[in-house]
């Protein structure tokens, strides 16, 4: 795995993308359901919670949006996730709140499409270069 001390654009982003190796560190924020579609006007897909916001909106689906703390980033970032994709990030989580540790995002290549993947690193010495605060210290700026 490629862990990295300065953030490559692609990762510090809102809706980050990292390649297949590198890994994100985060904190989970929230967790919601939303509908989800292609704005032509936007030229972007738009997240909406109720079916009659969707007219204006192609290839409407239901998907969770993760809300995580990003790290790299040092700000908020959103990860869509398919039903796969969350039953993933909520055995991690259940794993997490056990036994500690840091969880990373990255993506895998499975049958030539890439994957949203969470990992539970549980390595006693962080291989982030991060500055000591809370979360809640970080969410009130």
């Amino acid at each position: 795995m490629i862990f990295l001390a300065r953030a490559a654009n692609h990762l510090a982003r809102l809706f980050p993308r990292p390649e297949e190796n590198e890994v994100i560190p985060i904190q989970f924020i929230d967790m919601q359901e939303k509908l989800a579609g292609w704005s032509p006007q936007l030229k972007r897909s738009v997240y909406v919670d109720d079916f009659k916001d969707t007219e204006e909106l192609k290839r409407v689906r239901e998907v969770t949006l993760l809300k995580v703390y990003n790290w790299i980033l040092d700000g908020e970032s959103l990860i869509e996730l398919s039903d796969m994709e969350k039953i993933q990030f909520e055995g991690i989580m259940d794993t997490f709140i056990k036994h500690g540790g840091e969880i990373l995002f990255t993506r895998k290549r499975i049958g030539g499409r890439f994957v949203n993947y969470f990992i539970l690193d549980n390595s006693p010495i962080s291989r982030t270069n991060i500055t000591r605060k809370s979360l809640a210290e970080i969410l009130e700026h």
